[in-house]
């Protein structure tokens, strides 16, 4: 009889568990997805949303933990880049994304590998064409803590496949 109740609690334990991580699993590729989305559109402001207020960036320009003050430098670099060249189109990819639960399931850890590439207008002048070369493939992992029933970015590390020059 113990073993019949041991087997039954450990089918429903499991089958709980993965249904639960499973629909976790979603919300965070969706996430991903949306963090995409906006970095492509540079729709900072939405994007923000996706990350906790403390959120930590380490990547090509050093460590920043002032997330306020990282997303006003974004807006700011989204803006100006728009002025100096408009209609550019962005495209990224996040591939081979691997998702991991820690902290009974309170904590995720998220790696890809993000390519991003650029298409410049048409009519684009050489003068400024000429100062744009397509991103290198980037590793990006991204560490999620819940927030009620959503997940949020707390830090976010992203290091080049490639040298950088």
């Amino acid at each position: 009889m113990k073993n019949i109740l041991f087997t039954v609690l450990l089918v429903v334990f499991t089958f709980t568990s993965n249904a639960s991580e499973k629909g976790d699993r979603a919300n965070i590729n969706q996430v991903i997805d949306q963090y995409i989305m906006t970095e492509d559109a540079g729709d900072m402001k939405k994007q923000a949303k996706l990350m906790s207020k403390d959120r930590v960036w380490v990547g090509f320009g050093g460590r920043m933990t002032n997330q306020a003050m990282n997303m006003k430098i974004q807006l700011e670099q989204y803006k100006q880049a728009k002025l100096f060249m408009p209609d550019v189109e962005w495209f990224s990819d996040a591939r081979d994304r691997l998702i991991k639960f820690y902290g009974k399931g309170s904590v995720a850890v998220a790696s890809f590998y993000w390519y991003r590439t650029f298409v410049l207008p048409a009519n684009a002048p050489l003068e400024k064409a000429k100062f744009y070369k397509q991103p290198s493939p980037t590793v990006v992992t991204i560490v999620l803590e819940r927030d009620g029933k959503q997940w949020k970015m707390i830090h976010t590390h992203s290091s080049p496949m490639t040298p950088q020059n």
